[in-house]
């Protein structure tokens, strides 16, 4: 409701807003408007833009030169842009966030090594990684990406490290099966 007032004055292209966070899409001159009136605006929503936090992304960065409104916000090409923490576009972004999903599910793997197999296979089924990765997958183009074979690979061999077992390709889908199908209710992607 706060920013309501100030969303119906954009006139960029396109607009993205979501509570406080503004993205705006259209000509540097138009853009550049809109982001004074946000500014001008900090009257009557008590909401300050903290130029810090501005990102500015464009084909070709030339056609900002000399806007003072973008002096200081952070260019970022348009291969790693991020919105709310989702990747746009397929490439360095999507590779990136898939990749910090895969370290972090390995060093979570790695820690569960110092539990007895019990605990440690329970938290592998129930709380590891995949919140986080289902909203990379709904929110980003990560179709056809091999880290995500590399992410499916990591449970699988922190299964056989916890049971200290190996598991054939066949064992692993019976894992990764639902329990009330004689799995362990494993998640894959």
């Amino acid at each position: 409701e706060t920013v309501q007032p100030v969303r119906k004055s954009v006139e960029s292209d396109a607009e993205f807003v979501y509570m406080d966070d503004f993205s705006l899409e259209g000509e540097a001159n138009i853009v550049a408007a809109d982001v004074e009136n946000i500014i001008k605006a900090y009257e009557q929503t008590g909401l300050r833009l903290n130029p810090d936090k501005c990102e500015i992304s464009a084909k070709n960065f030339d056609c900002i030169q000399g806007i003072q409104t973008f002096k200081d916000f952070k260019k970022v090409e348009i291969a790693d842009l991020v919105m709310l923490g989702a990747p746009v576009m397929k490439g360095r972004a999507v590779d990136r966030a898939l990749q910090n999903k895969v370290c972090d599910l390995e060093r979570a793997i790695g820690r569960l090594n110092l539990l007895p197999a019990h605990d440690a296979l329970m938290q592998l089924r129930n709380s590891l990684a995949m919140p986080k990765l289902l909203y990379t997958l709904r929110t980003s183009p990560c179709a056809g990406n091999p880290l995500l074979t590399k992410f499916d690979e990591t449970p699988r061999d922190g299964l056989c490290s916890i049971l200290n077992v190996q598991l054939t390709d066949d064992q692993w889908i019976q894992a990764s099966l639902p329990v009330h199908n004689g799995g362990l209710g494993l998640h894959i992607v």
